[in-house]
């Protein structure tokens, strides 16, 4: 019966493991419970997010968040960085900075999504663009240490994205920012 429940338990993990070539798929958010707080700002604007340390420490991680920039028609960084046929990449410049006491040392595109008119949400792709650096597969920042990148998003060419989310701990955090393109 353990096997059985443990078998089962790893089926519906799998299930939900998507093929990173399928990131313009949109997905709809779960509604937000009233434990999630969302700051809504302006692009330019920073948000201070919170979320747990590597110790499990929830509110120890500190960062401010900036959207610097939102690049709707980004160009792909060479012949094999180019978005499938009815799409195009958005990539989103953030700025992170430590503002906590715990270590920052996780991937930050895991918690980027966009959003577009009609509500639908885009994970991030792995492409790179030139319109500059990305981040690195796992950015570590000791208190007062920040860093800058791109991260990507292929959508359809007919999709405007009006908004772009981010939470800490992969964007299970509860403490959210969403920046408006407008």
């Amino acid at each position: 019966m353990r096997r059985l429940i443990l078998a089962a338990g790893a089926a519906a993990l799998l299930a939900g493991c998507g093929n990173p070539a399928e990131t313009a798929k949109s997905s709809q958010s779960p509604s937000p419970s009233p434990s999630i707080q969302v700051q809504r700002v302006k692009v330019g604007q920073a948000v201070t997010l919170s979320g747990a340390d590597d110790s499990g420490g929830a509110g120890r991680l500190r960062l401010t968040v900036k959207v610097k920039q939102i690049v709707s028609t980004a160009t792909g960084h060479g012949a094999f960085q180019q978005p499938r046929k009815g799409e195009r990449f958005v990539a989103v410049r953030f700025v992170l900075k430590n503002v906590g006491d715990a270590a920052y040392d996780d991937s930050p595109t895991y918690g980027a999504k966009a959003v577009d008119g009609d509500g639908r949400t885009y994970d991030p792709t792995e492409a790179t663009v030139t319109a500059g650096p990305g981040f690195p597969k796992v950015v570590k920042l000791q208190h007062g240490q920040a860093r800058a990148g791109f991260i990507v998003f292929a959508v359809p060419k007919e999709a405007t994205v009006v908004s772009v989310q981010y939470a800490l701990n992969a964007g299970f955090a509860a403490d959210r920012a969403e920046w408006r393109a407008s």
